[in-house]
């Protein structure tokens, strides 16, 4: 459970969430707003102060990263430094472990989302140099945020009340089977692991810093990363 004093990241939020329903019913009233306003820049002082959690991943195990509150920011992936006790088969005395300098994108598979488990068949496609004998440390904080969910053809609508939008996640395309789709297609492949790669770069530059802003979840804007797949823009942000 994440906290911040005595207070947890769900307690903040409830308490947040009560001094809105306050404000809503006592128009007016000034001093109701800057009590709003000062919870929200605690909840998310709260959340920068979250300690960071650390994953240990062998090689032939899946990656799965869990926030109980809030979604998941990948701070870095980076190789274990040496064998990891569970971790494949016994080290050749002589064995030497290998440079890699490209490793699995873990943000942009799980940043934005409150859990995330990626199969080891993914992590070895995206693996350069593999090596049964070495494991992968990610590190990850958990921060409270929110989402936007578009159809392909539709306009986003993304919004702070206070602070200014701040982009964690961002991906025009598909990556499960139901988003945006009243039934699946017939006898049609739908890829579901579908990302276009400026995606992140694209909603940052047009919404970062602004209280309001607007992104058509279309071809034009992102190019198309899988021909014949229905997709959708899924924008994670929260407002800073």
């Amino acid at each position: 459970m994440y906290r911040c004093g005595s207070l947890t990241l769900k307690a903040l939020a409830c308490k947040y969430e009560s001094v809105k329903a306050m404000h809503n019913s006592v128009e007016g009233n000034r001093n109701m707003v800057s009590l709003c306003a000062i919870l929200a820049l605690v909840l998310l002082s709260c959340s920068q102060r979250i300690s960071a959690e650390t994953v240990n991943t062998c090689m032939d195990s899946d990656l799965h990263l869990r926030c109980d509150a809030g979604v998941i920011l990948v701070k870095s992936v980076k190789l274990g430094p040496q064998k990891l006790k569970g971790c494949g088969p016994a080290t050749p005395p002589d064995e030497m472990y290998a440079m890699c300098f490209k490793l699995p994108p873990a943000a942009k598979w799980c940043n934005g989302l409150a859990e995330c488990v990626v199969n080891k068949k993914k992590l070895l496609e995206n693996d350069p140099c593999f090596n049964p004998y070495k494991y992968y440390i990610t590190t990850y904080t958990c921060i409270p945020a929110k989402t936007s969910v578009t159809c392909e053809g539709k306009q986003s609508g993304l919004k702070c009340e206070y602070g200014r939008i701040k982009i964690i996640a961002a991906n025009y395309g598909r990556t499960d089977d139901r988003t945006c789709l009243q039934r699946r297609p017939f006898r049609r492949h739908l890829n579901t692991d579908c990302y276009s790669p400026k995606s992140l770069a694209l909603v940052t530059k047009r919404c970062e810093g602004t209280r309001l802003c607007s992104v058509s979840a279309s071809n034009d804007v992102f190019s198309d990363p899988c021909s014949g797949t229905r997709k959708y823009l899924w924008i994670s942000y929260y407002c800073s």
